[in-house]
């Protein structure tokens, strides 16, 4: 599972609507409304593919009604940019230019595609010439991808972007894939008039992510990756081994810009952990900053047991 996920990291993800759309909350009119509809005497007009309601009854009260259910209903619009944009915005910036220009090391040097063509041919147990907590982070690309988007898809619905295409191409681009989606998101745990139901939600967003499993398995993979990695084990050398990332990570880009494009998608984490928290009802609403500074303390391990223990979406 860990090794399939982690040769997303290195190749494109092409994907039809249906997968795509099945991120993102749909936006067709819930069964209480169109029964209420129904109640007073609305019709939406045939010539007309908008959320135009056409009143014909002669009773003020159904008016008001019919009002009503079409603020409701309306599409939700993006709202302006803020500083989280602006910071997303700039980490992305900072995150290519870096990259391409002044990241340690030669792109697509010999060393580094042999130390990817090993860690892809043998992918457990370690390889014995593979730094450990290198391998640890490296195998960390099969979980933070799917928890990023198991938080991200719910509050899809009226971004000035797609969720979907972003999501899906971080499991191969990390945050070079995210970044202009951030740039431009709205964070909706502010608006009080947002509500997210279980109902409203796409398909893998209903049934893959607002499921307790999903959590589980995250963190016992999550879990699994120190042991995987060899770093839980009598006699461990931290100094030498710490010392031996270093080096690596100065010496190639590979290592470089992966280990920095993880820790930026785990702050990302962090905050989109603290916004999914205020959806969750009495209890969950007011626990936003320790839940943020406890993702940014336990990376990786923490948005995956949040993702186990959160409540999930009234219906």
């Amino acid at each position: 599972m860990i090794s399939g996920t982690r040769s997303l990291f290195l190749l494109p993800i092409f994907s039809g609507s249906t997968t795509l759309n099945a991120f993102t909350a749909t936006t067709h009119f819930t069964t209480q409304h169109i029964g209420l509809k129904q109640s007073v005497g609305i019709k939406q007009s045939r010539n007309d593919d908008s959320t135009h309601l056409n009143l014909w009854s002669p009773f003020t009260k159904d008016n008001e009604i019919a009002q009503e259910i079409e603020e409701e209903i309306q599409e939700v619009s993006p709202g302006p940019l803020d500083t989280k944009n602006t910071i997303a915005g700039a980490a992305w910036i900072s995150l290519v230019t870096w990259a391409f220009y002044f990241a340690p090391g030669v792109a697509g040097s010999d060393t580094d595609n042999a130390m990817l063509n090993t860690l892809l041919t043998q992918p457990v147990p370690r390889p014995s010439e593979i730094n450990e907590l290198w391998f640890a982070v490296w195998n960390t690309f099969a979980i933070v991808p799917a928890f990023l988007a198991a938080l991200a898809a719910p509050t899809g619905r009226g971004q000035r972007l797609p969720a979907a295409p972003f999501l899906w191409g971080s499991a191969a681009f990390g945050y070079f894939s995210l970044g202009p989606y951030f740039a431009t998101r709205t964070d909706r745990s502010t608006d009080e008039d947002f509500i997210i139901r279980k109902d409203d939600l796409g398909w893998a967003s209903k049934n893959i992510f607002e499921n307790r499993i999903f959590g589980i398995v995250l963190s016992a993979i999550a879990i699994s990756i120190p042991f995987s990695s060899d770093i839980i084990v009598s006699g461990f050398d931290w100094s030498a081994k710490i010392t031996d990332y270093v080096a690596l990570f100065q010496s190639s880009r590979f290592i470089a810009v992966a280990s920095i494009d993880v820790a930026i998608m785990s702050v990302v984490a962090a905050m989109l952990v603290s916004e999914d928290c205020k959806f969750r009802g009495d209890g969950w609403n007011d626990k936003s900053t320790p839940l943020f500074i406890g993702m940014l303390l336990l990376p990786v391990l923490g948005p995956s047991l949040y993702l186990a223990a959160r409540p999930c979406l009234e219906d």
